[in-house]
C-alpha cells in the first residue's frame, strides 16, 4: 500500500476574510432560511497529542464524528473511502471520520486535535456531501492555529489533562473556531445538491426535531412518523434514504454522542453519565457503549478528556 503524499488532489479552499464569511456561505447556498440551532455542535474531545505507533488502528465507533487535525510535526496517514492521506504540518485538516478505514502512524505525529458531531441532522447532511478529508495550508488561517493554540495545553504539558474549571469559555472559544473551519469547507458545496434536499429536510423536521428532543427516551417509530403524520414505514425509508442510517440508530449515536461528551468533559459517575443519555441500569449502557465504541466508558474517559487551558 502506498502513502505518498496527495496534497496535489486535495483542493485548496478559499481564505475566509470575516467572522461573516459563514452567512455569506450560507446565503451563498440559499440557506437563509436555515435556523440557528441548525448550526448547533456537540464537542466530544479534544487536546493536544503525541501519536506513535500505537495510534495505528482500523476505526471503531469512536471514529463516527468529524475531526480538525492541526498536526505540528511528524506525519501520518489516514485511509478513506478507497484513498490514502498523507497528514504533515503547517496544514489544517477537516475529516469525516465516518469514511476513516484505518489510520497509521508508522514512527511519531505531534497534534492538536477537536472531535464533534453535528447536533442537527441538517447541517450532518450538508457535511457528507464533501469529500472525506478537506485540508488547506495553515498560513492561510494563521488566526485559527493561533485560537487553537491558546485554547489548548502547550505541547510541554502533560497529555489528556482535565479542563481546569467548567466554565462556558471553552465551549464557546470551540464552537466559533469549529464554525468558522466549517464555513471554509462549505463553500466548496455543490448548490444544486444542496437546494433538491432542502424541501424534504423541511418537510420532515417536526419529526427530526422531535426525536432530536426525545432521543433519551426512545420514542417508537409511530410515535416519531406520527408527528408529521407519515406511516412507520414511510417515514423510516425516507429518513434512511436522505442519511443513510436508521431513526433508532440516529437516536443510538446521540446518546452515545452525549454519553462521549459527559465522560470527556466532566467528573460525572458512569452512573449518572447513563442516567442522564437515558439508561437506567447502568450495566446495560456500559455494554452498549462497548458494543459501539469499543471500549469501556470508565477506559472512554482516561483517553479521551479535554487538555485545555481555560
Amino acid at each position: 500500500m502506498s502513502f505518498e503524499p496527495l496534497f496535489s488532489t486535495l483542493t485548496e479552499i478559499p481564505r475566509p476574510k470575516s467572522m461573516k464569511y459563514l452567512a455569506k456561505v450560507l446565503d451563498d447556498l440559499n440557506l437563509v432560511g436555515a435556523m440557528i440551532d441548525d448550526f448547533n455542535l456537540v464537542l466530544l474531545s479534544g487536546g493536544f497529542y503525541r501519536c506513535d505507533a500505537t495510534w495505528s488502528k482500523t476505526a471503531t465507533g469512536i471514529d463516527q464524528c468529524y475531526k480538525v487535525y492541526f498536526p505540528v510535526s511528524g506525519q501520518a496517514y489516514l485511509e478513506m473511502d478507497n484513498e490514502c492521506y498523507t497528514l504533515t504540518p503547517k496544514r489544517i485538516y477537516f475529516i469525516s471520520g465516518f469514511r476513516l478505514k484505518q489510520q497509521i502512524c508508522p514512527k511519531q505525529m505531534s497534534v492538536y486535535w477537536v472531535h464533534f458531531v453535528p447536533e442537527s441532522l441538517y447541517l450532518r447532511y450538508l457535511l457528507d456531501q464533501l469529500p472525506p478529508v478537506r485540508s488547506w495550508a495553515r498560513r492561510s488561517a494563521p488566526a485559527s492555529y493561533r485560537e487553537i493554540c491558546e485554547i489548548f495545553e502547550s505541547p510541554f504539558s502533560d497529555q489528556n489533562c482535565p479542563r481546569k474549571d467548567t466554565s462556558p469559555a471553552i465551549e464557546c472559544q470551540i464552537q466559533a473556531l469549529l464554525l468558522g473551519i466549517i464555513a471554509r469547507v462549505l463553500h466548496s458545496l455543490d448548490r444544486g445538491r444542496v437546494q433538491a434536499f432542502q424541501p424534504e429536510y423541511y418537510r420532515l423536521k417536526p419529526a427530526f426535531d422531535f426525536m432530536q428532543t426525545h432521543f433519551r427516551e426512545n420514542p417508537s417509530l409511530e410515535k416519531i412518523a406520527g408527528q408529521i403524520g407519515l406511516a412507520p414505514n414511510y417515514f423510516h425509508r425516507r429518513f434512511r434514504k436522505l442519511f443513510g442510517t436508521t431513526p433508532f440508530n440516529f437516536m443510538l449515536a446521540q446518546r452515545l454522542n452525549q454519553a462521549r461528551r459527559l465522560l470527556a468533559s466532566t467528573d460525572m459517575s458512569i452512573k449518572e453519565v447513563a442516567s442522564a443519555v437515558g439508561y437506567d441500569d447502568p450495566p446495560y449502557f456500559t455494554r452498549v457503549f462497548i458494543q459501539q465504541m469499543q471500549m469501556s466508558p470508565s477506559n472512554y474517559r482516561k483517553t479521551h478528556r479535554w487538555n485545555s487551558k481555560i
